[in-house]
């Protein structure tokens, strides 16, 4: 009995790995159970609003270069450096360059490139979105493109030819060899806008860019400058009703080619992703990196092992499911517009006092103004009205010298002792003259001062002078009897 209970315990032991051995490579290992988490339908809406109205063939090359984020964020750099350059100067300058051929061609196009590499999570996301079902987000355009039609906004594309082709609306370029960029309100051009919860991404372009206007006063879209093409562009085109992209070999593709013969042509082919284009960012999802052998773990990937790190490998992993992602997207997004109204109202604010305090300065500034005027003014008016004092402590003159008195009362009004310091001196010169002139004159005719006048001038100096000692002995006095005090 001993002998089979030790048989059994030793039998338990043994096959005791092999049941333990699963949940622990399920807890060791939680990136294997990761969903493959879809972009849903408003999601691509909001991401492919502001180019799903661009040109096929520019459109393509967006699509294809957005899966390599590294080389457009290069090539952008690259191109600010060589900003004086033209398009096609640019492009075959950029061919020595180790870049896919798409990349290349947007060189050609140097306010797309700046998007695409300003808002490189946008770009980013696009691409994933792109290598992850290619189908979708072609489906996703044509869907764009119906709503945009409905809402009567493709009949305003001037530089545009509009198509429809099995109802598939395809978008070309009114001028074969010259590419215009649109610029639109993607919040307007849609109509009603079904995703309230994702609205349209919006692109606001630095007025430095240079813009034709449409000949429709009631146009929706802007252009820029039209780019002649002379380079390899014409190499890839959509194959709608397969829902892919075909491309052709990029060398002496710089005259125009139709989208079905690129399709039809001899040597086109689905297009592939290639890897090495990648330069070792990290695909979104697992079943991505499986598909092209890359051995970086995933974005989704990454984020299962830091939330089993945090937690411990004794704890539920965390379970990343559709409707999570979409209420904390909601979540994010709401935080995101109340951050940027209270960002605005505070720039309101602060713009406000801003102009309050200059409209104060500028008030108090001009109150200052007028009472220094005023005081000046003041100070001027003392100082004429001294003068007049000290002229008229002189002699009246007589009779016969009402003319020469009434000269010297203009010659004391204008005067401004400011002006001119020796002008004072010149002015009491002229007056002597003129008395001295008057005297002569007086002595020639035989006139005399009458002997009451005289008298009456000295009383009234000697009155003058006795007041003047009064008032001095009296502030002499005050002042000793202050001084005792």
């Amino acid at each position: 009995m001993n002998s089979i209970k030790q048989g059994t315990f030793i039998l338990l032991i043994a096959l005791l790995p092999l049941l333990v051995a699963p949940a622990v490579l399920a807890i060791d290992n939680p990136a294997e159970r990761i969903e493959e988490i879809q972009f849903s339908e408003a999601e691509l809406a909001q991401m492919l609003a502001p180019i799903a109205l661009y040109p096929d063939s520019l459109l393509t090359h967006i699509l294809i270069a957005s899966t390599y984020p590294l080389e457009v964020v290069q090539a952008n750099r690259w191109r600010k450096q060589h900003k004086n350059l033209q398009a096609s100067d640019a492009v075959s300058k950029a061919e020595d360059k180790d870049w896919d051929p798409s990349v290349v061609a947007l060189v050609a196009f140097p306010t797309v490139l700046e998007k695409l590499s300003d808002d490189l999570n946008w770009t980013q996301k696009l691409g994933d979105a792109f290598l992850q079902d290619e189908q979708q987000v072609l489906s996703s355009i044509q869907t764009l493109r119906r709503q945009a039609e409905e809402a009567n906004s493709l009949d305003d594309m001037d530089n545009m030819r509009v198509t429809k082709v099995n109802q598939e609306i395809i978008i070309e370029p009114a001028q074969k060899e010259i590419v215009y960029v649109p610029v639109y309100d993607t919040r307007v051009v849609y109509g009603h806008w079904r995703w309230y919860n994702y609205p349209p991404v919006y692109w606001v372009y630095p007025p430095r860019y240079a813009m034709d206007y449409s000949n429709h006063l009631s146009s929706h879209f802007y252009w820029h400058s039209g780019i002649r093409i002379s380079f390899n562009y014409y190499f890839s085109a959509f194959r709608w009703h397969d829902r892919h992209i075909v491309v052709t070999h990029h060398h002496h593709s710089n005259h125009y080619r139709p989208r079905t013969r690129i399709v039809s042509s001899s040597g086109a082919q689905r297009w592939n992703h290639k890897p090495t284009h990648r330069r070792g960012v990290a695909y979104r999802s697992t079943v991505v990196k499986q598909r092209y052998n890359s051995h970086r773990p995933s974005t989704l990937q990454t984020k299962q092992l830091r939330s089993v790190d945090r937690y411990g490998n004794g704890a539920k992993p965390k379970h990343y499911n559709t409707v999570q992602i979409k209420q904390r997207r909601e979540q994010d997004f709401g935080h995101k517009l109340a951050t940027n109204h209270a960002r605005i109202n505070t720039n309101i604010k602060s713009n406000q006092r801003h102009e309050f305090n200059s409209r104060y300065k500028k008030e108090s500034n001009s109150q200052r103004n007028i009472g220094s005027a005023a005081t000046h003014q003041e100070k001027r008016t003392k100082q004429t009205n001294s003068i007049y004092k000290v002229e008229s402590a002189k002699t009246k003159p007589a009779l016969g010298q009402d003319r020469t008195h009434q000269r010297d009362k203009n010659i004391q009004r204008n005067y401004n002792p400011k002006e001119d310091k020796g002008l004072l001196r010149d002015y009491s010169a002229q007056k002597n003259r003129h008395d001295q002139a008057n005297r002569i004159k007086q002595e020639r005719e035989g006139t005399q001062f009458n002997a009451s006048q005289r008298s009456k001038t000295q009383q009234r100096t000697q009155v003058n002078h006795q007041t003047n000692r009064e008032r001095s002995q009296q502030s002499a006095q005050g002042r000793t009897q202050q001084r005792d005090h």
